[in-house]
């Protein structure tokens, strides 16, 4: 290689298209999008609080090892953190020469902020209604689930005050296994 991720004028990339920024993740989701690295092979990871790695997966890119092309893997999160926190997800062309030569993690590092869920089965969408509050929402869907206000809030970057949502918002509400 003569610069990063280039050989011989060949250029090498890594897109992710799932899962998008702010999506819900549970302690074991899909990532997917179109890249390459070292023979085909994509690293991910998933970073916690402090930046520690807690979760990490890796996928083969259908485009061998010089093509971009097609990829999906799972990431599994070994230590997962409270429901509603925040992590960043790297997913990057695996480099096989690390720490001696080469970027790290790998060559075209993506990040996406998803928050993690441990136990999430999916979640309901909930339209805002005059007079709502997020703890009436919570008492109303309760027979679907156990879920906090701090959570409903974790899953909703839009709420920047939880004494404040509008009519019409959609939320999420997270619902567990």
């Amino acid at each position: 290689m003569t610069r990063e991720g280039t050989v011989m004028g060949l250029v090498t990339d890594v897109r992710v298209r799932q899962p998008a920024k702010h999506d819900l993740v549970d302690r074991r989701f899909v990532v997917s999008g179109v890249g390459s690295g070292f023979e085909g092979t994509i690293g991910m990871r998933l970073l916690g609080p402090g930046n520690s790695v807690i979760g990490t997966g890796h996928a083969q890119s259908e485009g061998g090892g010089h093509g971009i092309g097609e990829f999906t893997g799972t990431v599994t999160v070994d230590r997962p953190p409270r429901p509603g926190t925040r992590c960043t997800l790297e997913v990057f062309g695996d480099n096989p020469g690390l720490p001696d030569e080469g970027p790290s993690p790998g060559f075209h590092t993506r990040r996406v902020e998803v928050i993690v869920f441990p136990d999430l089965a999916g979640w309901l969408l909930y339209r805002v209604e005059p007079g709502d509050t997020l703890t009436g929402i919570v008492r109303r869907l309760r027979d679907h689930g156990r879920v906090t206000v701090a959570q409903v809030v974790a899953a909703n970057p839009i709420i920047t005050d939880p004494d404040t949502i509008e009519v019409g918002w959609r939320l999420r509400i997270p619902l567990k296994r």
